[in-house]
């Protein structure tokens, strides 16, 4: 093995491998990509980009997200974009009551 090529880590740093972190168990997307995705979004927000082109960079971005542990990032992040109406706010919190 090459030693500037190859080096022994733990498995619980994680392995930076294909656009993700890789653990044991679970893998994460890159914290460039989160980052980089919301500056996308930052970019929609001062009208920079276009609602369309946006919703086209992020539905690539979920296809891509999709295969790590990140509902609830994918989650966020769509709400950014796509704000829950008011009538939806509603609907939640009466659901979330009814427990």
């Amino acid at each position: 093995m090459h030693p500037d090529k190859s080096r022994i880590i733990f498995l619980s740093r994680g392995i930076d491998f294909v656009g993700f972190r890789n653990f044991w168990r679970y893998k994460l997307v890159r914290k460039r990509n989160i980052r980089r995705m919301l500056k996308t979004i930052e970019r929609y927000k001062k009208g920079e980009i276009s609602k369309e082109k946006t919703l086209e960079i992020f539905q690539g971005w979920q296809a891509y997200a999709k295969w790590a542990n990140t509902h609830e990032s994918r989650k966020k992040l769509s709400s950014e974009i796509n704000p829950p109406s008011l009538s939806e706010r509603i609907k939640n919190r009466d659901f979330l009551n009814q427990s």
